[in-house]
Protein backbone atom coordinates (compact mmCIF):
# COMPACT_ATOMS: atom_id res chain seq x y z
CA UNK A 1 0.00 0.00 0.00
CA UNK A 2 1.37 3.22 -1.05
CA UNK A 3 0.97 6.40 1.19
CA UNK A 4 0.09 10.02 -0.10
CA UNK A 5 0.11 13.31 1.79
CA UNK A 6 -1.58 16.32 -0.68
CA UNK A 7 -0.90 13.80 -3.36
CA UNK A 8 2.88 13.54 -2.67
CA UNK A 9 4.25 10.54 -2.02
CA UNK A 10 5.31 10.00 1.67
CA UNK A 11 8.96 9.16 1.73
CA UNK A 12 10.03 6.63 4.49
CA UNK A 13 8.08 3.28 5.64
CA UNK A 14 5.50 2.25 8.61
CA UNK A 15 6.86 -1.22 9.49
CA UNK A 16 4.97 -2.49 12.63
CA UNK A 17 1.44 -1.22 11.72
CA UNK A 18 -1.15 -4.26 11.32
CA UNK A 19 -4.48 -2.57 9.63
CA UNK A 20 -5.23 0.52 8.48
CA UNK A 21 -6.79 1.88 11.80
CA UNK A 22 -2.76 1.39 13.18
CA UNK A 23 -1.43 3.11 9.85
CA UNK A 24 -3.92 6.03 10.31
CA UNK A 25 -3.47 6.64 14.49
CA UNK A 26 0.67 6.42 13.21
CA UNK A 27 0.45 8.74 10.25
CA UNK A 28 -2.30 10.98 12.94
CA UNK A 29 0.79 11.44 15.39
CA UNK A 30 3.18 12.11 12.67
CA UNK A 31 1.39 15.37 11.33
CA UNK A 32 0.74 16.66 14.98
CA UNK A 33 4.37 16.36 15.03
CA UNK A 34 4.77 18.60 11.82
CA UNK A 35 2.85 21.02 13.31
CA UNK A 36 -0.08 20.49 10.91
CA UNK A 37 -3.48 19.18 11.26
CA UNK A 38 -5.67 16.57 9.21
CA UNK A 39 -8.22 18.18 7.11
CA UNK A 40 -9.40 15.10 5.10
CA UNK A 41 -8.39 11.05 4.81
CA UNK A 42 -9.59 8.64 2.03
CA UNK A 43 -8.63 5.08 1.25
CA UNK A 44 -8.33 3.89 -2.70
CA UNK A 45 -10.35 7.18 -3.20
CA UNK A 46 -13.26 6.68 -0.48
CA UNK A 47 -13.82 8.03 2.66
CA UNK A 48 -14.03 5.73 5.59
CA UNK A 49 -14.97 6.01 9.42
CA UNK A 50 -12.24 6.00 12.02
CA UNK A 51 -13.70 2.49 13.54
CA UNK A 52 -13.66 0.58 10.45
CA UNK A 53 -10.20 0.68 9.45
CA UNK A 54 -9.26 -0.98 12.44
CA UNK A 55 -10.53 -4.27 11.11
CA UNK A 56 -9.12 -3.41 7.02
CA UNK A 57 -5.43 -4.87 6.59
CA UNK A 58 -3.28 -2.85 5.19
CA UNK A 59 -3.01 -6.11 2.10
CA UNK A 60 -6.47 -4.82 1.26
CA UNK A 61 -5.90 -1.05 0.42
CA UNK A 62 -3.87 -0.13 -2.24
CA UNK A 63 -3.65 3.93 -1.33
CA UNK A 64 -3.88 5.69 1.61
CA UNK A 65 -4.50 9.96 0.99
CA UNK A 66 -4.08 12.36 3.76
CA UNK A 67 -5.14 16.00 3.21
CA UNK A 68 -2.91 18.83 6.16
CA UNK A 69 -3.16 21.94 6.09
CA UNK A 70 -2.11 24.48 8.86
CA UNK A 71 -4.53 26.11 11.54
CA UNK A 72 -6.32 28.37 9.44
CA UNK A 73 -6.80 25.96 6.74
CA UNK A 74 -8.05 23.86 9.39
CA UNK A 75 -10.65 26.57 10.84
CA UNK A 76 -12.00 27.12 7.47
CA UNK A 77 -12.84 24.04 6.45
CA UNK A 78 -14.40 23.22 9.75
CA UNK A 79 -16.60 26.48 9.12
CA UNK A 80 -18.13 25.07 6.02
CA UNK A 81 -18.69 22.32 8.15
CA UNK A 82 -20.25 24.09 10.55
CA UNK A 83 -22.34 25.82 8.09
CA UNK A 84 -23.50 22.91 6.42
CA UNK A 85 -24.55 21.11 9.76
CA UNK A 86 -26.98 24.48 11.01
CA UNK A 87 -28.65 23.97 7.74
CA UNK A 88 -28.77 19.83 8.29
CA UNK A 89 -30.17 20.92 11.88
CA UNK A 90 -32.44 23.34 10.81
CA UNK A 91 -34.29 20.81 7.75
CA UNK A 92 -34.50 18.13 10.35
CA UNK A 93 -36.23 20.34 13.46
CA UNK A 94 -38.38 22.87 11.64
CA UNK A 95 -41.96 22.29 11.69
CA UNK A 96 -41.90 19.81 14.13
CA UNK A 97 -43.12 19.22 17.64
CA UNK A 98 -40.63 16.96 19.46
CA UNK A 99 -37.43 15.04 18.42
CA UNK A 100 -36.98 11.31 18.54
CA UNK A 101 -34.60 10.41 21.30
CA UNK A 102 -31.80 9.56 18.91
CA UNK A 103 -32.44 13.10 17.13
CA UNK A 104 -31.92 14.47 20.53
CA UNK A 105 -28.75 12.82 21.37
CA UNK A 106 -27.21 13.16 18.07
CA UNK A 107 -28.71 17.10 18.23
CA UNK A 108 -26.39 16.93 21.52
CA UNK A 109 -23.33 15.62 20.50
CA UNK A 110 -23.57 17.58 17.32
CA UNK A 111 -23.69 21.12 19.48
CA UNK A 112 -20.76 19.76 21.59
CA UNK A 113 -18.72 19.46 18.22
CA UNK A 114 -19.72 23.05 17.41
CA UNK A 115 -18.95 24.69 20.27
CA UNK A 116 -15.24 23.11 20.14
CA UNK A 117 -15.12 24.84 16.63
CA UNK A 118 -16.04 28.31 17.75
CA UNK A 119 -13.69 27.95 20.81
CA UNK A 120 -11.15 27.20 18.42
CA UNK A 121 -12.36 30.22 16.43
CA UNK A 122 -12.42 32.21 19.48
CA UNK A 123 -8.86 31.45 20.28
CA UNK A 124 -7.04 31.52 16.87
CA UNK A 125 -8.67 35.19 15.93
CA UNK A 126 -9.06 36.41 19.33
CA UNK A 127 -12.86 36.92 19.23
CA UNK A 128 -14.79 38.39 22.10
CA UNK A 129 -17.91 36.74 21.39
CA UNK A 130 -19.71 38.24 24.32
CA UNK A 131 -19.45 41.66 21.88
CA UNK A 132 -20.75 40.14 18.56
CA UNK A 133 -24.60 40.56 18.08
CA UNK A 134 -25.64 38.44 14.95
CA UNK A 135 -28.88 40.88 14.18
CA UNK A 136 -27.41 44.25 15.93
CA UNK A 137 -29.39 43.79 19.14
CA UNK A 138 -30.89 41.13 21.25
CA UNK A 139 -28.51 37.85 22.35
CA UNK A 140 -24.83 38.17 21.41
CA UNK A 141 -23.00 34.69 19.74
CA UNK A 142 -21.95 33.38 23.23
CA UNK A 143 -25.50 33.73 24.53
CA UNK A 144 -26.80 32.05 21.52
CA UNK A 145 -24.25 29.12 21.75
CA UNK A 146 -24.95 29.05 25.34
CA UNK A 147 -28.93 28.73 24.74
CA UNK A 148 -28.08 25.63 22.16
CA UNK A 149 -26.18 24.06 24.53
CA UNK A 150 -28.90 24.02 27.25
CA UNK A 151 -31.39 23.63 25.41
CA UNK A 152 -30.82 20.94 22.95
CA UNK A 153 -32.14 18.14 24.97
CA UNK A 154 -35.24 19.96 25.69
CA UNK A 155 -36.92 20.64 22.06
CA UNK A 156 -39.93 19.00 23.42
CA UNK A 157 -42.93 21.25 22.01
CA UNK A 158 -43.57 23.38 19.30
CA UNK A 159 -42.69 26.87 20.68
CA UNK A 160 -39.05 25.29 22.04
CA UNK A 161 -38.30 24.62 18.91
CA UNK A 162 -39.40 27.41 17.27
CA UNK A 163 -37.38 29.56 19.36
CA UNK A 164 -34.46 27.25 18.54
CA UNK A 165 -34.83 27.81 15.43
CA UNK A 166 -34.79 31.83 15.56
CA UNK A 167 -31.09 30.89 17.74
CA UNK A 168 -29.98 29.59 14.84
CA UNK A 169 -31.00 31.48 12.32
CA UNK A 170 -29.12 34.32 14.47
CA UNK A 171 -25.99 31.73 14.47
CA UNK A 172 -25.76 31.04 10.66
CA UNK A 173 -25.71 34.93 10.21
CA UNK A 174 -22.57 35.51 12.58
CA UNK A 175 -21.03 32.07 10.71
CA UNK A 176 -21.50 33.63 7.05
CA UNK A 177 -19.84 36.95 8.04
CA UNK A 178 -17.11 35.10 9.84
CA UNK A 179 -16.50 32.44 7.25
CA UNK A 180 -16.29 35.68 4.72
CA UNK A 181 -13.51 37.15 6.85
CA UNK A 182 -11.51 33.87 7.44
CA UNK A 183 -11.62 33.24 3.69
CA UNK A 184 -10.41 37.08 3.47
CA UNK A 185 -7.55 36.45 5.22
CA UNK A 186 -5.02 34.04 2.94
CA UNK A 187 -6.33 35.99 0.12
CA UNK A 188 -3.18 36.97 -2.26
CA UNK A 189 -2.35 40.69 -2.00
CA UNK A 190 -3.42 40.90 -6.25
CA UNK A 191 -6.98 39.54 -4.87
CA UNK A 192 -7.09 42.32 -2.02
CA UNK A 193 -6.11 44.68 -4.17
CA UNK A 194 -9.49 43.66 -6.43
CA UNK A 195 -11.49 43.85 -3.06
CA UNK A 196 -10.23 47.21 -2.91
CA UNK A 197 -11.31 48.27 -6.47
CA UNK A 198 -14.12 46.93 -6.49
CA UNK A 199 -15.70 48.72 -2.92
CA UNK A 200 -13.84 51.77 -4.29
CA UNK A 201 -15.49 51.72 -7.48
CA UNK A 202 -19.29 50.26 -5.98
CA UNK A 203 -19.30 52.35 -2.71
CA UNK A 204 -23.01 54.06 -3.64
CA UNK A 205 -24.52 50.48 -3.80
CA UNK A 206 -23.13 50.13 -0.22
CA UNK A 207 -24.12 53.82 1.34
CA UNK A 208 -27.75 52.99 -0.22
CA UNK A 209 -27.87 50.03 1.55
CA UNK A 210 -27.62 51.81 4.99
CA UNK A 211 -29.94 54.02 3.59
CA UNK A 212 -32.64 51.50 3.13
CA UNK A 213 -32.08 49.92 6.68
CA UNK A 214 -33.31 52.80 8.62
CA UNK A 215 -35.92 53.65 5.87
CA UNK A 216 -37.43 50.18 6.86
CA UNK A 217 -36.97 50.84 10.54
CA UNK A 218 -39.00 54.15 9.54
CA UNK A 219 -41.98 52.12 8.06
CA UNK A 220 -42.09 50.08 11.02
CA UNK A 221 -40.85 46.92 9.19
CA UNK A 222 -37.92 45.75 12.13
CA UNK A 223 -36.93 42.36 11.10
CA UNK A 224 -36.40 43.42 7.40
CA UNK A 225 -34.48 46.26 8.52
CA UNK A 226 -32.14 43.79 10.83
CA UNK A 227 -31.78 41.29 8.33
CA UNK A 228 -30.75 44.08 6.11
CA UNK A 229 -28.41 45.70 8.08
CA UNK A 230 -26.69 41.85 9.17
CA UNK A 231 -26.13 41.63 5.40
CA UNK A 232 -24.93 45.25 4.84
CA UNK A 233 -22.54 44.16 7.91
CA UNK A 234 -21.18 41.27 6.28
CA UNK A 235 -20.33 43.29 2.91
CA UNK A 236 -18.69 45.91 5.02
CA UNK A 237 -16.48 43.17 7.20
CA UNK A 238 -15.13 41.65 3.81
CA UNK A 239 -13.75 45.42 2.85
CA UNK A 240 -12.28 45.63 6.49
CA UNK A 241 -10.91 42.26 6.94
CA UNK A 242 -9.49 43.03 3.16
CA UNK A 243 -7.41 45.83 4.26
CA UNK A 244 -6.20 44.62 7.75
CA UNK A 245 -4.81 41.62 5.56
CA UNK A 246 -3.43 43.81 3.18
CA UNK A 247 -1.43 45.71 6.10
CA UNK A 248 -0.35 42.47 7.49
CA UNK A 249 0.95 41.13 4.42
CA UNK A 250 2.42 45.02 3.18
CA UNK A 251 3.91 46.42 5.91
CA UNK A 252 6.44 48.51 4.15
CA UNK A 253 3.71 50.49 2.61
CA UNK A 254 2.88 52.11 5.58
CA UNK A 255 -0.85 52.22 4.63
CA UNK A 256 -2.21 53.47 8.28
CA UNK A 257 -0.20 56.83 7.62
CA UNK A 258 -1.60 57.25 3.84
CA UNK A 259 -2.76 60.97 4.32
CA UNK A 260 -5.40 62.75 2.59
CA UNK A 261 -6.65 66.63 2.73
CA UNK A 262 -4.94 66.71 6.50
CA UNK A 263 -6.72 63.15 7.31
CA UNK A 264 -5.00 59.78 7.51
CA UNK A 265 -6.46 56.80 6.54
CA UNK A 266 -6.39 54.97 10.18
CA UNK A 267 -8.39 57.79 11.05
CA UNK A 268 -11.46 57.55 8.76
CA UNK A 269 -11.21 53.77 9.58
CA UNK A 270 -11.36 54.30 13.54
CA UNK A 271 -14.39 56.66 12.48
CA UNK A 272 -16.19 53.93 10.71
CA UNK A 273 -15.42 51.67 13.49
CA UNK A 274 -16.85 53.75 16.04
CA UNK A 275 -19.75 54.49 13.85
CA UNK A 276 -20.72 50.69 13.67
CA UNK A 277 -20.06 50.40 17.12
CA UNK A 278 -22.40 53.61 18.42
CA UNK A 279 -24.74 51.90 15.64
CA UNK A 280 -24.48 48.07 17.69
CA UNK A 281 -24.84 50.31 20.85
CA UNK A 282 -28.16 52.42 19.78
CA UNK A 283 -30.15 49.12 18.59
CA UNK A 284 -29.51 47.18 22.24
CA UNK A 285 -30.76 50.41 24.18
CA UNK A 286 -34.15 49.85 21.13
CA UNK A 287 -33.52 53.15 20.14
CA UNK A 288 -34.25 52.86 16.50
CA UNK A 289 -34.02 56.74 15.94
CA UNK A 290 -30.53 57.13 16.48
CA UNK A 291 -29.27 54.43 15.33
CA UNK A 292 -31.32 54.88 12.31
CA UNK A 293 -29.71 58.86 12.01
CA UNK A 294 -26.16 57.33 11.93
CA UNK A 295 -27.03 54.86 9.83
CA UNK A 296 -28.41 56.69 7.24
CA UNK A 297 -26.25 60.30 7.40
CA UNK A 298 -23.22 59.65 9.25
CA UNK A 299 -22.00 56.21 7.65
CA UNK A 300 -22.25 57.12 4.15
CA UNK A 301 -20.53 59.75 4.82
CA UNK A 302 -17.32 58.33 6.64
CA UNK A 303 -17.74 55.26 3.69
CA UNK A 304 -17.47 58.35 0.95
CA UNK A 305 -14.67 59.56 2.65
CA UNK A 306 -12.94 56.14 2.22
CA UNK A 307 -13.15 55.98 -1.17
CA UNK A 308 -10.37 58.50 -2.21
CA UNK A 309 -7.93 56.33 0.41
CA UNK A 310 -9.31 53.05 -1.73
CA UNK A 311 -8.29 53.96 -4.85
CA UNK A 312 -4.45 55.59 -3.41
CA UNK A 313 -3.80 51.99 -1.81
CA UNK A 314 -4.62 50.24 -5.19
CA UNK A 315 -2.78 52.16 -6.97
CA UNK A 316 0.47 52.63 -4.36
CA UNK A 317 0.53 48.72 -4.36
CA UNK A 318 0.23 48.37 -8.04
CA UNK A 319 2.73 51.39 -8.90
CA UNK A 320 5.20 48.65 -7.08
CA UNK A 321 5.37 46.07 -9.27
Amino acid sequence: MKIFVNNEPLNGALDNEKNLGEIFDAMNKWIESQGKFLMNFLVDGKELDKSEMNSIEISSAERFDFYIGEEMDMLRSSLLEFDNYIDKIGNTIFGRDSLTEKESADLVEGIGWMLSIMNSAKILLKLDLTRIKPMGKGKNVQEILDFMEMNSSKLDSFSSIEDYLENLRDLKLFLMDLTGRVSAIDLTTDALVDIVHTYSENMDTLKNEFIKVNENFQSGKDLIASELLSHSITRLNVLLTGLISLKQKNPEFDLDNIKINDQLFSEVNNQLNDSLARTALALEANDIVQAGDILEYELPEILESLVPFLKVIKDKIHSSK
